[in-house]
Order: structure tokens, then sequence, then C-alpha cells
């Protein structure tokens, strides 16, 4: 009795757990079943290295339905570039030396440009500099097969992203585009309740914290629009207007607390902004509500009118606001074919050339160790260490902490390694027939992919999955020795080793350091806007300064407990770029103060003094943002 017991409450728990884990272990399912089927369609085709196949169905498994389709695109692209690249080079190069000198150029090329774009184009890129490498180094092992790899690592990824799309799309979830640009209203709703709580209080601490709260949504809702416009072209056409949007956003944020800096004017000590606090609280109000876009839309723009008669700065970015709101919101009401218009507002990326740089020559320096170690030696598994390090060196560049994830990744591949050397070995040894081999390798790849669904395990998993497949090579008949086999394994995690090392103690890159560096490019752009007599070039340097403020404060919400504080600092830089515009309309008119002329020549000492040590530059923003303010009183 007591037995049967104890295996009904085994049962029973198995059955709660089965349940909780039901949807991780039917995603893993699917992702096993397309694994399976796209190596065995590349086995019928007769596909070289078929377990590609297997390895991108995989790879392009995706939350929702747009990334699936997008990611899939990007990575055939990526892999056609990465495949004609190699086929062109391996017709020119005879030794190990010259394939390595051309593939660390390839690769610092792929990834220097990689680490400059954003999203599923950095993938691509990044993955032609890799596909490059791995293509070279298996046709140098075997020269005979160069066509063969080439095209058969191009039809693999068909493969392997026709039969993940197959199984997968109708059981993937669209991506909720609704619930964006509800978010895109909400904030815009909260900007013009804190523009109204502004006036009628002034810069009160409540407000400043508030203030924080809508800058830091406003950078987390233009991180999502790639992910959420991903498999969408109208979207994609609308992302403009949105990047727009934020901008005036931006500038909203900026034009409100210099008021509060400047003038000190708010509804308590000026009767005629009290019926104008009334009707942006109305407004707001409104946006956060239910009320139709367009409706909202025509209230704020006669509240820009009104404000524009008393703040006449504060009422053009209320404008500009108007228009990008119309564009954006009104869009999702209309025919996708409605024709673009210009917004007076917008948003240019940030691009970090400096880490762009370093990313390059890191993925050189590290393919020319692994090239140097195979020519002195003479190694022939150098070529197979070559594949997994470009591959580190390349994907793993853009990631915030690319060491510590290449140690995950480290664990996963020795499991891999090691699990892929069972079956090889132990297993299957001598076995041919693909159907066993399929039924040996499925629960080991289901375990892989489950294992991929939680955030604790998903790089040591997807890597050890990955491996697996490419040590253990399913669909491809066993040539060679156990002795060739254990050394292959060795050298893919060695690979793997070498790119750690060049994450870890060559050149190293995190998020602190990620910041820093868009801490200087925020004040060398700030210092180049009050230098320039350029009115464009002083436009183009606000809005990529706008674009480095919502990153640099994304991170820090992300990696800096005391993030408030960078926060902070990116609103007076917001600040102050306003305050360099408003100088030059001032000089241009001759009404420019000589105290402001002053102000302003303090605060381009500041910001050259700061390029040169850029340490406690946050505070030095904030002091010269009220300074500025103050002496142009600008509203």
């Amino acid at each position: 009795m007591h037995k049967d017991t104890v295996i009904d409450m085994l049962t029973l728990t198995v059955r709660r757990q089965l349940a909780l884990q039901r949807p991780q272990l039917m995603l893993a399912v699917r992702g096993t079943a397309a694994a399976l089927i796209s190596l065995a369609v590349a086995v019928l085709l007769r596909l070289e290295s078929p377990y590609w196949a297997a390895m991108t169905a995989i790879i392009v498994i995706q939350p929702t339905r747009g990334l699936l389709l997008e990611k899939s695109y990007y990575r055939l692209v990526g892999t056609a570039i990465g495949s004609a690249a190699g086929l062109l080079l391996m017709l020119h190069v005879t030794s190990p030396l010259v394939l390595t000198l051309a593939l660390s150029l390839w690769l610092a090329g792929c990834v220097g440009i990689g680490n400059l774009i954003y999203g599923l184009r950095s993938y691509a890129i990044l993955l032609a500099g890799c596909t490059c490498a791995i293509i070279g180094a298996r046709a140098y092992q075997t020269p005979l097969h160069l066509h063969d790899l080439a095209f058969g690592r191009i039809a693999g990824t068909i493969v392997g992203i026709m039969v993940a799309t197959t199984v997968t799309l109708l059981f993937t979830p669209r991506q909720s585009k609704d619930d964006y640009v509800d978010r895109l209203r909400r904030v815009s709703g909260e900007a013009v309740a804190w523009l109204a709580l502004l006036l009628r209080h002034g810069g009160e601490s409540s407000q400043v914290r508030l203030e924080q709260e809508i800058l830091l949504e406003i950078a987390e809702i233009e991180s999502l629009i790639d992910v959420v416009g991903a498999g969408s072209l109208r979207f994609k056409r609308k992302k403009r207007h949105i990047r727009s949007l934020v901008a005036s956003l931006l500038s909203l944020l900026a034009a409100g607390r210099s008021v509060a800096l400047g003038s000190g004017q708010h509804a308590s000590r000026d009767d005629r902004l009290s019926q104008l606090v009334l009707r942006l609280e109305e407004v707001a109000g409104n946006l956060k509500g239910h009320t139709t876009a367009s409706s909202c839309i025509d209230d704020l723009q006669g509240v820009a009118a009104e404000t524009a008669a008393n703040l006449p700065l504060l009422g053009e970015t209320l404008t500009d606001l108007v228009s990008a709101l119309r564009l954006v919101l009104s869009e999702f009401d209309t025919a996708p074919d409605t024709p673009d218009e210009e917004t007076a507002t917008r948003l240019i990326r940030h691009r970090d050339w400096e880490a762009g740089r370093r990313a390059a020559l890191r993925a050189a320096v590290a393919i020319l160790v692994v090239g140097l170690i195979w020519q002195v030696t003479g190694w022939k598994q150098g070529a197979v260490m070559l594949m997994p390090a470009s591959i580190m060196v390349s994907l793993f560049s853009t990631r915030d902490f690319p060491a510590d994830t290449l140690v995950h990744v480290f664990v996963g591949a020795s499991i891999g390694s090691a699990a892929a050397l069972l079956c090889r070995l132990i297993l299957l040894p001598g076995v041919t027939n693909p159907l066993v081999e399929g039924v040996v390798i499925a629960p080991l790849i289901l375990l892989g992919v489950f294992a991929m669904q939680y955030r604790q395990t998903v790089a040591a998993a997807t890597d050890a999955t990955l491996i697996f497949m490419f040590v253990e090579q399913p669909g491809v008949p066993l040539t060679s020795t156990a002795y060739d086999l254990l050394t292959g394994a060795f050298a893919t995690v060695a690979g793997i080793g070498i790119a750690w090392a060049s994450f870890h103690y060559l050149m190293p890159i995190n998020p602190a350091m990620r910041m820093h560096s868009l801490l200087i490019a925020i004040v060398r752009d700030l210092h180049v806007m009050a230098e320039s007599e350029s009115s464009g070039m002083a436009e183009r340097l606000l809005a990529r300064l706008q674009h480095r403020v919502i990153r640099l404060v994304a991170m820090a919400k992300s990696f800096d407990a005391d993030h408030l504080v960078v926060v902070e600092g990116g609103l007076a830089a917001l600040v102050i770029g306003r305050c360099i515009q408003r100088r030059k309309e001032l000089e241009k008119n001759g009404l420019l103060s000589a105290e402001a002329h002053r102000a302003y020549q303090e605060t381009v000492a500041q910001m050259a003094s700061l390029l040169q040590r850029p340490e406690g530059s946050l505070p030095v923003l904030e002091s010269a943002a009220a300074r500025l303010c103050a002496a142009l009183a600008p509203h």
C-alpha cells in the first residue's frame, strides 16, 4: 500500500510538472521535429553537410511570426553573401597563411560594419563574415568539394528555413502592434500631462521623477521598434514616423525643462496659463484614454496654437508633436498606401565607431592567432578550430557581456561535444541507417531545445545543441577515426576558448564601456553643435544626440543600479542641445545678451574640457543646462 502511494504521488508530481511546462515542451517538440525533418530532406537531396539544415531549423525558431520570417530572410541573405565570398576566396587561396590573412580581413570588415548597424541587418552582415570562414576552412580540408560546400550551405539554409517555417509558423503567435501603438499614445499623454504639471507647479521634485520615468519609457519604446515591426512591410514604412514622434517627445521634455529652469513661469503666478493648463490636462487624459486619435490630435493642435501665444518656443514644440502624432496614430486607422510626409523632427541612430573599430580588430587578431597556431603546428584540425572561433568573435561581438556569455557557451559546447562523441563512438559505431541515427539523436536534440526555453540555460543549451550536431554530423557517413573525432571535438571547443580570450583579455567590452563611449559622444556632439555655424549640421547633430541619450538611459536602466543619475544627465544634455539652438536663433536676430554670450562661452569651454576628462560629466551637464536656461530665458 505504501509503495502504491509513493508511485501515485510521483505520477501526480510528473503530471503537474508536464502541465506547467507544456508550452515549453510543445515548442521543444516542434523544434526537434523541424530539425529532424530538415535533416531528412537534406539527406534525400544529397546536400553537402546536411546537418546544416537541421542547425538552421533550430536557429531561426522565434517567439513571434514576424521575427521568425524576418530572421529567416536575413539568415538566408547573410549565408548567401558569405558562401559566395567563401567560394571566390577559395578559388584563389593555396595556403593556410594566405587563407588566414584573407579571412581575418573579411571578418574584420563584416564585424566592424555589423557593430555599426542594428537588428537583423547586423545579424546578416555578421553571419556573412563567419559563413565565409566556415566555407573557407571546410573547403581547405576538402578542396574537391568546394562548390558542393558553398551550394550545400545555401541550400541547407533554405531547407531549414522552409521546414522550420512550415512546422512552427501556425503555432507561433503574431506580435501585437496595437499594444505598441497604445504605449505610444500613453507616453505622449504622460508627456503632455507632465507639461501641464510643470506649468501649474513649476519644477518640483515630483515632476522631475515623472520626467525621468517618461524618458525611460520613450527609450524602451524606441528600442522595440525593430522587434515589433519584424515581418510587417507596412509597419516598416512607418518606422521613420515613429522615430520622429520619439524625437518630438524628447524635444518636448527639453522645452518643458527649459521653461522651468529659465523663466520659472507657471500657472500659480500667471492667470493666462491657468486655462492652458486645464486644456493640456484634458488632452493628456484623452490620449491616455479611449478617445479617437484624430480627436485627440485636433484638440492638441488647438492647445499648441494657444500655447504659442504665451510661450512661443514651447508652442512650436507642441506643433511638431501634433504633426508626428498625426502621422503615427492616424496611419493605423487609414489605408496602408497613405503618402509619406516629412516631419519637423527626426531621429538619427547612434553609431559607435570606436566599438566597431575595436570589434573589427578583435576579430582579425583572434583569427590570426588561430591561423598562426594552424600554420606553426601543421595540425590538420586547425581548420576546425577556425570555424567556431570565427562564429563566436563575430556573432557575439554585439552582445552586452560577450565574455560572460561565452563561458556558458563553452560549457554548452563541451557538453554537446561529449554527447556527440558518445553517439558516434559508443551508441552508433558503424551505423549507416539515417533512420536509426535520427531515433538516437532525437532525445538529445529535444532536451537541448527544451533547455533553450529558459533564460538561465538558453546560451549553454543553444550551443550544446548546435555543437552536438556540428561534431556528430548526422547524415554524414563516418569515415574519420576515433582519434580524428576526439581531436576535432577538442579543436571545436578550443576555438570557442580563443574567442572567449579575445573578449576577456584582448579587447574587453561591456555595458559600462559602451555607456562611457556614449557619454563621450554626447559631449562631443554638444561641443561640435556649439562651435558649428551651420544650422543644418546642428540639426543633424541634435537628431543624433537625442538617439544617443535614449540609448544611454536605456542601458543605464538595464545595467546601472544608480541609473537615475544617468537619466538626469541625459535630460540635461537634451536641454543644452535645445539651448544651443536657442542661442543661434537669438544671435541671428541680434537679440543675444552679453550675459547669455558669457554663459554660452563658459559652456563651450566646459564641453571641451569634458572631452579631455569625461569623468564626472553628468553633474557638469546638469549645472551647464541650468545656467544656460537662466541666461537664455528659453520660453
